[in-house]
């Protein structure tokens, strides 16, 4: 009898989390040997982005709560994966974390894997906070292995009581994905500068702050722009480029939305599919988020050669190299993230120390080729550790 390959699932939210941290490890773990399945909210352009042979099933997931398409979705992927069998389920973001786990746990899968890409409830106060709170202990609880994507989180869990320390695994030095080194590399995209700056009536010779971001409440919008209008008011040809669009759930306030329409020196670009050149038009990158995962985004703006401006909190204190590659502020602070903005734009010297340093770090720390291979690594000896125990 021919023996099955090992089967993995994977599940998140939506399709964009699958676009934007899965390629190159779905081929890893099919050139080694996995048969992978791809689950998440449907999207009909999803199977022409996965690689040949790879089932895609799509399941009514939202992001926000819905008590009704939650249950729905929660008895599906119960009897899908008890129909599957699947060696390996893995599951990220939070709402297709909480339901996979619940479903892979209730369906019996031999290995569950949480992929810990943020602690959402610590942005939360309140009766919120204590719910989320109690889902991401049940989640951990139910998980045989847990991989948050910054060390510092692996603590974090530990005080907080939601998970031990053994449960716990980082691949690498953090991030969820790592950077391909080659796709976002500054010296192709030297044209792109221009090109963007003209598309959004930019002046070639202003300086640009710029983000890529969901355009909500927790990633700081509400204090960038706020900071951005005291420092245009000081400093001369000074722009802000937004990238990302506002969602479902954590709306900018209106008096925000109001500003980054009628402001004269702020540019809105929407949801990109390809943000590279955008990264290129940039002076200075920031990302004031309240709460964060790791920060890719301040991977990749470093990769591109740009100082960073983030936020001290888990994950970008791993992303970002306090007063080598950019600045850490507190949260929801704006004189402080103003303070450290104009730091920057004022001196073109320590602009350009901090792109170069930021680059060679993200090269040295961060290669995605090196990740995937760890990554694959890890998956294979979890294998081999559950074939010792059969």
């Amino acid at each position: 009898m021919n023996k099955q390959p090992p089967s993995i699932c994977i599940l998140t939210t939506i399709s964009n989390s699958i676009k934007a941290f899965y390629p190159g490890q779905i081929e890893a773990l099919m050139e080694a040997g996995f048969r992978v399945s791809v689950v998440c909210a449907e999207d009909a352009g999803l199977p022409s982005f996965l690689p040949a042979g790879v089932e895609y099933v799509p399941m009514p997931f939202t992001r926000v709560y819905s008590p009704v398409h939650d249950l729905k979705a929660l008895f599906q992927l119960i009897r899908f994966f008890r129909r599957n069998r699947f060696t390996m389920v893995q599951y990220s973001t939070p709402k297709a974390s909480l339901l996979g786990s619940l479903a892979s746990f209730a369906a019996r899968i031999p290995c569950r894997i949480y992929l810990l890409w943020g602690l959402y409830y610590t942005a939360q106060t309140g009766f919120s906070r204590r719910v989320l709170r109690f889902f991401e202990k049940a989640v951990c609880g139910m998980s045989h292995h847990i991989l948050p994507i910054a060390h510092e989180m692996v603590d974090y869990l530990e005080q907080e009581g939601i998970a031990r320390r053994g449960k716990c695994t980082v691949i690498l030095n953090g991030s969820a994905c790592g950077v391909d080194l080659e796709r976002f590399n500054p010296a192709l995209y030297t044209a792109s500068r221009s090109l963007i700056r003209r598309q959004y009536s930019i002046p070639e010779d202003a300086l640009v702050i710029g983000t890529v971001a969901r355009l909500t409440g927790d990633k700081g919008i509400h204090e960038l722009v706020d900071a951005f209008a005291e420092i245009e008011r000081e400093v001369p040809n000074v722009y802000l480029l937004l990238v990302g669009r506002q969602e479902e759930k954590d709306r900018l306030r209106p008096q925000t939305a109001e500003l980054i329409q009628k402001h004269p020196a702020i540019r809105c670009a929407g949801w990109q599919k390809d943000p590279v050149p955008f990264y290129a038009a940039m002076d200075i990158f920031c990302l004031p988020t309240y709460r964060e995962g790791f920060g890719e985004v301040n991977l990749e703006a470093q990769a591109m050669g740009l100082p960073v401006v983030s936020s001290d909190v888990i994950g970008p204190r791993e992303s970002v190299e306090n007063g080598v590659t950019g600045f850490l502020v507190p949260p929801r602070d704006v004189p402080s993230l103003k303070e450290a903005l104009l730091k920057i734009v004022r001196d073109a010297s320590l602009r350009e120390s901090m792109g170069l340093r930021g680059r060679e770090r993200v090269v040295k720390m961060f290669d995605r080729k090196e990740w995937i291979q760890a990554m694959v690594k890890h998956r294979l000896e979890l294998l081999k550790g559950m074939e010792k125990k059969s």
